[in-house]
C-alpha cells in the first residue's frame, strides 16, 4: 500500500522523468564547458536548507484566478507571435548561463579570463538555487505546456501534448531564472559601472524563459525575489564577501577591452558543467 505523500513524490518524478524523455538537449549548462575530472561539485557559501522560501515567495496564481488567466494570456501571447532572432536569442539561454552575459558583462565570464568569479558565482548559485528546488516540490505547479498546447519549445521536438487534467509540475518559481538574475547581480557588484546593461540582460534572461514556454511570468518573478533575497544574506557572509573582493580585484586588473553590448550574442555550448533536470 502507498501512502499519500509517497504517491504525491512518485507522481512528481513521473512527471519529471517524462519531461526529460522528451527534450534530450534541454539540460543547462552554468558555465558551457565540462568541469575538470576530479574536481569536485561547488558547496554554497551558507548551510544547506538555512533560507526558508516561505518568508520569501507567496503560492502562485491558483488556477483561473485573474493572475493565473494573464499568466496564460502572456504565454499564449509569446507562443504566437515572437520574432526568429528573439526565439534564437531564448534559446541560447535555454542551454547556457555564464556566457550569455558576457557581452554585457564586457569580457569572458570563464576560468581563463575570471577565474575568481566563476568560483564566486559557482557557489552563490548554489545557495540561490536551494530554495527554489525546495518551493517547486512545495507549490507543484504545472508549467504551460502542460496546460495548453505549445506550437514550440525551447530544446524539445516533438512540442508534447498538454496533460488532460494538469496536477503537478515545478514551474514555480524558475530555476532558470534564479541562476540569471543571481549571475546579474554579482556581475553588476563586480562591474558596476555596467550594471544597467547586466540588469537588462538578467531581465532579459528571464523573459526568455516564458518565451521558450517553460514557465509564467509570476514564475520568474518569484525566482527574482529569491535571488535578490539570498544575494541579500549572502553579503553577512564572511567567505562571501571575501570572494567578492577578490573577484572586483581580478575584473579591475584585466586589461581586456570591453566590447560593444549585443543582446543576441551567442556561445557555442560545449559539454555542460551543471547540467540540471529539464526545463527548470
Amino acid at each position: 500500500m502507498i501512502r499519500p505523500g509517497t504517491a504525491v513524490h512518485l507522481t512528481a518524478l513521473a512527471l519529471i522523468l517524462a519531461s526529460v524523455a522528451t527534450s534530450p538537449a534541454a539540460a543547462q549548462s552554468l558555465e558551457g564547458v565540462k568541469r575538470p575530472e576530479g574536481e569536485a561539485k561547488p558547496v554554497g557559501y551558507l548551510p544547506k536548507d538555512s533560507i526558508d522560501y516561505r518568508l520569501l515567495v507567496g503560492p502562485p496564481p491558483a488556477p483561473d484566478t485573474e493572475l493565473d488567466q494573464l499568466d496564460m494570456a502572456v504565454s499564449q501571447r509569446f507562443q504566437a507571435d515572437v520574432a526568429p532572432d528573439r526565439w534564437s536569442i531564448a534559446e541560447l539561454d535555454h542551454k547556457l548561463v555564464y556566457p550569455r552575459f558576457d557581452a554585457a558583462f564586457g569580457r569572458p565570464i570563464d576560468r581563463a579570463h575570471s577565474p575568481r568569479l566563476v568560483q564566486l558565482l559557482n557557489r552563490a548559485l548554489r545557495d540561490a538555487a536551494d530554495p527554489v528546488w525546495t518551493a517547486k516540490d512545495a507549490f507543484q505547479r504545472p508549467r504551460p505546456y502542460q496546460r495548453y498546447q505549445l506550437t514550440r519549445r525551447c530544446g524539445s521536438s516533438p512540442v508534447p501534448k498538454p496533460d488532460q487534467q494538469p496536477r503537478g509540475g515545478s514551474s514555480y518559481p524558475s530555476g532558470h531564472t534564479v541562476y540569471g538574475w543571481a549571475t546579474a547581480l554579482l556581475l553588476a557588484q563586480v562591474a558596476p559601472q555596467r550594471a544597467s546593461m547586466i540588469l537588462e540582460r538578467g531581465r532579459d534572461y528571464a523573459l526568455s524563459r516564458v518565451i521558450c514556454g517553460y514557465h509564467f511570468p509570476t514564475d520568474t518573478e518569484a525566482a527574482r525575489a529569491v535571488a535578490s533575497a539570498v544575494l541579500a544574506r549572502l553579503h553577512t557572509d564572511p567567505g562571501f564577501l571575501a570572494d567578492l573582493a577578490a573577484a572586483q580585484t581580478e575584473y579591475g586588473a584585466a586589461i581586456l577591452p570591453a566590447p560593444a553590448y549585443r543582446q543576441d550574442v551567442s556561445s557555442t555550448p560545449l559539454q555542460p558543467v551543471e547540467a540540471q533536470a529539464d526545463g527548470q
